[in-house]
C-alpha cells in the first residue's frame, strides 16, 4: 500500500505543469487576471498535500488510471472549485477522488511583480497498483 501513497503524492508534488495545447488562455474574472504559469515571477505550488483516495471498489479490482485536472489557484492559495475542469480521466471514480482531494489541498499562491495573483494550473494524478 505505500507504494500506492508514493504515487499518489508524486503526482501531488510534480511542479505545476506548463500550460500549453489544452490549456485555457488567460481569463480576466471578478478576481481580476488569472494567469498561466510562464507568466508570473513565482507559480503556485502545492503547500499542503491531500492524497485522493483509492476508490476501494477500483482498487480491489486492480484498475489503474489517470486523471489530469485544471483549476485557478486565487490569491488566497485556494483551488477555485467553480474553474475545476477535467482535461484527461480513466474513471469518474478516480475523478471524483481528484475532486475532492483538490478541494481539500492548499496552495502557495503565485506572484507576479510582488503581489499574489490568480494562476491557472494543470495537476495530474495517477492511480497505480503495485
Amino acid at each position: 500500500m505505500s507504494k500506492i501513497k508514493f504515487a499518489l503524492a508524486l503526482g501531488l508534488l510534480l511542479a505545476v505543469l506548463p500550460s500549453n495545447a489544452s490549456a485555457q488562455q488567460a481569463t480576466a474574472s471578478e478576481g481580476g487576471s488569472t494567469y498561466l504559469d510562464f507568466q508570473v515571477d513565482r507559480p503556485a505550488k502545492v503547500k499542503m498535500a491531500v492524497s485522493p483516495s483509492y476508490p476501494e471498489r477500483l482498487l480491489s479490482a486492480k484498475v489503474q488510471g489517470e486523471v489530469l485536472v485544471q483549476f485557478v489557484v486565487d490569491e488566497r492559495g485556494v483551488a477555485e472549485m467553480s474553474s475545476f475542469k477535467v482535461l484527461r480521466s480513466t474513471n469518474s471514480e478516480f475523478t471524483e477522488s481528484v475532486r475532492k482531494a483538490v478541494r481539500s489541498t492548499t496552495f502557495q499562491p503565485a506572484e507576479f511583480g510582488g503581489k499574489r495573483v490568480r494562476q491557472l494550473v494543470q495537476q495530474p494524478y495517477q492511480f497505480a497498483v503495485k
